[in-house]
């Protein structure tokens, strides 16, 4: 049965199933094309270099905290006096780990952790606290974790896409982090760690 168009349900279908390739083709082609740009980009290079030494201290009270306990810790304070003389300088970083290297402190606490997955239909702030009091609660510390500098400055060449430093414990690499975003082109595509953008606008309170 064809409709007011012409078209019948079976030609609908494949041409939604054609413009859903397309635009997922698109997209795998604007990653790879930006990918190949940031790693190709002398000054984002520079600045990994320069992130790297500047996080060099955090990096070894981390590890410090890890020789102390047999773990990292679930927050940065937890690094306060012990390793570090104080966090100046520390909290522009974001410190986070996959939640399959969390430890918890009980299987209770396991449990705590799915009551605040999903759709949490909270106030943001009430939702943020909530996360944060379950963090200290329940978290004993992390098998390994990732670490995320601020935004290097931005490219004028190219003001829709953002950098950063980003650190993986479990391979002890660096890479630089990129997202690519645009307000009225297309989603927000990107890699290694979160993107500061979407983060500004819908907060990520793990």
């Amino acid at each position: 049965m064809q409709d007011g168009m012409g078209t019948t349900p079976g030609q609908r279908l494949l041409l939604i199933a054609i413009v859903g390739c397309l635009a997922i083709f698109g997209t795998c082609v604007s990653f790879h094309s930006t990918n190949r740009r940031v790693d190709s980009d002398p000054a984002a290079q520079a600045n990994l270099a320069a992130a790297k030494e500047e996080a060099q201290p955090l990096l070894d009270a981390l590890e410090k905290y890890r020789g102390d306990t047999g773990l990292y810790p679930p927050t940065l304070d937890k690094l306060v006096p012990a390793c570090l003389p104080s966090l100046r300088g520390i909290r522009i970083y974001r410190y986070s780990a996959r939640s399959y290297d969390w430890v918890y402190k009980s299987d209770a606490c396991a449990d705590r952790r799915k009551t605040l997955e999903g759709w949490v239909l909270k106030q943001a702030k009430q939702y943020q606290q909530e996360v944060a009091d379950f963090k200290q609660d329940c978290l004993t510390g992390f098998r390994y974790y990732q670490l995320q500098s601020h935004s290097f400055l931005a490219d004028s060449q190219n003001p829709h896409t953002e950098r950063w430093a980003y650190y993986d414990s479990s391979t002890r690499q660096w890479s630089v982090g990129w997202c690519s975003h645009s307000m009225s082109r297309g989603p927000t595509i990107g890699t290694n760690g979160v993107c500061p953008f979407t983060q500004r606008r819908f907060p990520d309170p793990w």
